[in-house]
């Protein structure tokens, strides 16, 4: 009998099941603190989030030769650990402070640059106990919990790349960047060997930061929707993400919709997500919509505590619009897909690929608004085209997407890290990034 890999996963995430096995206290003051400053509080008790990893967890609860401890923080818990154990997964939910706001003004007085003590002492702490054979690190950007890696030694750490936060575009493109997360992430890539990466851009990015990374090939499982049924259509377009934000591209939609109505003048866009009203951005953002006179044309829906019910909610719409700038295929876009949404999207790094075997999303370059709108237009007013793209779309998803076989790839990578690791045996090309797969796309 073969023996089980045991494996840590580090990584935060939240879904309803979770959450009835965890108990929190809201720290008022920081909640206060980070309203004030329009921070959001997305990673709490309340939401669904970071979907690709329950995906990955059912996905893996099927392979009978791994032993999964899930580690990740969960903001405000009760106690410094929480543990359970479901259908074999081992959870671990420590108290994972953010570093803000009093540990970095704290650390500024010091003049150091440590952050998150408490967090890395309760990881290193299960570290120890479970003993892993590997350490499957999940969001290198996110500092409460990725920095914790950089004081474990003499374990093999895989770093799977959901973002990668050191893109010098990041502040053309998102107008916002954080140099914590810049810092810390640019540290685990330094430090870090092995990765996993589902596009060009990342796998380019982190070779940038570390020119002797090994860089595997990785999707991480989909998020299927499950018993979504027809809806009245409310909205022309639903554009969806975790939260309203430049990046995900929010204000090009807006100025595509404004050309779109010249022509069209009921077009209706449904913007879903996290969305402040009193933040710098909100308030800019609900300005320039008064500016082009789309009161009317514009509704916000908050983000769905539940993820299945965000999935339901969208069927209300005709079309996707998903003009995001950083990724390089999203998981929205693949859910959009999947929800049967025929897509306007941005020329990523990535989304050319779900192209490759014939044109079944409407892509225009990052920026060009009036071919973002000229690409709405096509698909409200040409109803073939919008079934044909669907159909030829959901085929492209359903052949390459298959989130088994993303979960046994995933797999093989850990293998053929361990190895590598320990004896210096040769990694199976098969399993490495291949960059005639991902070519650039001009």
């Amino acid at each position: 009998m073969q023996k089980k890999i045991k494996v840590i996963l580090l990584c935060h995430f939240s879904n309803e099941e979770i959450r009835k096995k965890i108990s929190t206290r809201i720290n008022k003051i920081e909640a206060i603190a980070r309203k004030l400053l329009g921070k959001s509080n997305i990673a709490t008790k309340d939401n669904d989030f970071a979907p690709w990893i329950t995906n990955l967890i059912r996905e893996f609860e099927k392979i009978d030769n791994i032993e999964l401890h899930v580690v990740a923080p969960i903001l405000n818990l009760s106690n410094d650990i929480t543990e359970f154990n479901l259908r074999g997964v081992y959870y671990y939910f420590f108290k994972g402070n953010l570093s803000f706001p009093f540990e970095n003004i704290i650390a500024k007085i010091r003049g150091d640059n440590r952050r998150y003590r408490h967090n890395t002492k309760l990881v290193q702490k299960l570290v120890n106990r479970v003993k892993p054979d590997i350490i499957n690190l999940v969001g290198s950007e996110n500092p409460y919990y990725s920095s914790t890696i950089l004081s474990i030694d003499n374990i093999p750490i895989y770093v799977s790349a959901q973002t990668v936060y050191t893109n010098p575009a990041r502040k053309e493109l998102s107008g916002h960047v954080s140099n914590l997360k810049w810092n810390v992430e640019l540290n685990i890539h330094k430090k870090e060997t092995y990765y996993g990466c589902g596009g060009r851009m990342h796998r380019d990015l982190i070779l940038k930061n570390n020119p002797n990374a090994i860089i595997f090939k990785m999707f991480f499982p989909i998020q299927r929707p499950v018993g979504v049924k027809p809806e009245n259509k409310l909205y022309d377009f639903v554009s969806f993400s975790q939260s309203v934000s430049e990046k995900k591209g929010a204000n090009d939609a807006i100025e595509a919709l404004a050309l779109v109505k010249r022509k069209h003048p009921e077009v209706k866009l449904n913007l879903v997500g996290h969305f402040n009203y009193e933040s710098e951005y909100g308030k800019k953002l609900i300005e320039r919509i008064e500016e082009l006179e789309l009161n009317n044309n514009v509704v916000f829906t908050p983000y769905f505590s539940n993820h299945n019910d965000m999935h339901q909610h969208t069927q209300k719409a005709r079309f996707a619009l998903l003009p995001v700038k950083l990724d390089i295929i999203s998981g929205s876009i693949i859910e959009a897909i999947l929800l049967d949404l025929p897509l306007v999207t941005y020329k990523t790094t990535g989304t050319p690929y779900i192209n490759k075997d014939g044109e079944c999303i409407l892509i225009s370059d990052i920026g060009d608004i009036k071919a973002l709108a000229d690409n709405m237009i096509r698909l409200m007013e040409d109803s073939k085209l919008a079934d044909s793209n669907k159909i030829k779309a959901k085929e492209f998803v359903n052949r390459t997407f298959d989130s088994k076989l993303s979960a046994v790839r995933l797999y093989e990578n850990y293998k053929a890290v361990i190895n590598h690791y320990h004896n210096g045996a040769k990694i199976p090309n098969e399993l490495l990034f291949s960059t005639k797969e991902f070519p650039i796309y001009k």
